[in-house]
């Protein structure tokens, strides 16, 4: 595995993050969403939440040649939209990004991270050791509760 710079977003990223963001719901997600579906998540990634995200979470990036590449957050004990550009999935960025977030969490003493994972990313985090604790229906798109602990 290549070395990818990961580092903390700050508010000059939030233009390319939503970007990502919503170019990989439109095109990664289709296949598991209706466009319904979508359009509702899509509407929660504007510009002026993810500046808000920014602000009140801790935003993780990873580059590769200056771009913005993939993106993943924590806060209060949970993993939040992990997204990586569909162009670089399935190379190991999402892994890098969640082992990121893992330690990140680590470091403040967190024995277990939660996530909600999407239809399409579920799988991933099950090779990634996360255990499906529940399903959600919701009119934005179902998901799994899910959680691992860290050692």
């Amino acid at each position: 595995m290549f070395a990818i710079p990961i580092r903390p977003a700050d508010q000059t990223d939030a233009e390319a993050i939503t970007m990502l963001i919503r170019r990989t719901l439109r095109v990664s997600n289709a296949a598991d969403y209706s466009v319904t579906e979508i359009n509702r998540v899509y509407a929660g990634f504007s510009l002026e939440r993810v500046l808000a995200r920014i602000r009140n979470q801790d935003v993780f990036v990873a580059e590769i040649d200056g771009e913005i590449v993939g993106t993943g957050a924590y806060a209060r004990g949970q993993l939040w939209a992990l997204f990586v550009s569909p162009e670089r999935q399935r190379l190991g960025l999402g892994t890098l990004l969640v082992d990121h977030i893992e330690d990140f969490a680590r470091q403040r003493g967190l024995e277990k991270l939660e996530l909600s994972a999407s239809l399409t990313g579920v799988e991933f985090y099950e090779r990634l050791g996360y255990q499906r604790l529940g399903y959600f229906p919701h009119p934005s798109g179902a998901t799994y509760a899910m959680a691992k602990a860290l050692a």
